[in-house]
């Protein structure tokens, strides 16, 4: 019960809240920019979108995914240390588990394709997340266990930090508005 509760209020708070909108895009094109990458208005719609979807088919808060982005890539498609992969800093291994777990369909072309297919690592992230919460029961667990490293409480940290800023300044947009 208590986590139904909690899943309210996520997706409560992100209808509040002004997740679409020019000022996210332009807070993802501060990060793209710091490294040069394209920042065209259609991509950052597309980007802002697929965040919008995941958050609806996984009833994830859109600015708690976007915080895990943050913390994981800044939005960069990347391959990580240990081959975790793109923004949400996926293994393929675990995206092959969500997508068995979930009943999701996997693309033909192996998990590489998590890499550049922003909109599909952000589905499959999500979705693991998603898992992870209800495995663990609260978001602070599930940030914790999303990244395997040994730095678990100090990653959960910085995730939780940037959610609440997320929050803060979609508060203070929607105020502005």
């Amino acid at each position: 019960m208590k986590k139904c509760y909690f899943l309210f209020f996520l997706i409560i708070s992100s209808l509040i809240f002004a997740l679409p909108g020019e000022w996210f895009r332009d807070f993802v094109r501060d990060y793209r920019s710091a490294y040069d990458l394209p920042t065209d208005d259609e991509l950052l719609l597309k980007i802002e979108n697929a965040i919008l979807d995941a958050s609806k088919e996984t009833g994830l808060d859109p600015l708690l995914i976007t915080s895990v982005i943050i913390v994981e890539s800044e939005f960069r498609n990347v391959i990580g240390m240990y081959g975790e992969l793109g923004m949400m800093q996926i293994k393929p291994e675990t995206a092959d588990f969500v997508a068995n777990y979930y009943n999701l369909e996997k693309p033909k072309e192996g998990w590489t394709r998590i890499l550049w297919d922003f909109k599909l690592n952000i589905k499959i992230g999500s979705y693991y997340l998603k898992y992870l919460y209800d495995k663990f029961g609260s978001i602070q667990k599930a940030v914790k266990h999303y990244n395997g490293g040994i730095y678990k409480e100090v990653y959960a940290e910085k995730i939780l930090k940037k959610y609440n800023q997320m929050l803060k300044v979609a508060s203070t947009y929607e105020k502005n508005s």
